[in-house]
């Protein structure tokens, strides 16, 4: 995986958000900075409604991702683009994972 990052690989979390890390990341820091805090909502429970296309949903999905690869990681199994660094980045921001 190393060699892979080394070459600008994309990893792209489960959900198929096609979302880089720093853009993934950026978006996080932002809703933070406007919300207050990191929960973000899945847009609306119909499926006929959802605009899979949105940063809102995107967003959503890819944070989804970061949960989902976090249990993997602290299992210390393969977790994507979820590296040591990046979760001590996230929690260094105050981004709390889920311990489901």
């Amino acid at each position: 995986a190393p060699k892979l990052d080394e070459i600008g690989f994309e990893w792209t979390p489960r959900g198929n958000t096609k979302m880089t890390w720093d853009e993934g990341f950026d978006m996080l820091m932002e809703y933070s900075r406007i919300n207050g805090h990191y929960n973000v909502q899945g847009p609306s429970t119909n499926p006929e409604e959802v605009d899979r296309k949105s940063d809102e949903y995107r967003l959503h999905k890819w944070v989804e991702s970061l949960h989902g690869m976090y249990r993997s990681y602290k299992l210390g199994r393969q977790s994507g683009s979820l590296t040591d660094e990046r979760v001590v980045l996230l929690i260094k921001h105050g981004f709390a994972f889920r311990n489901d």
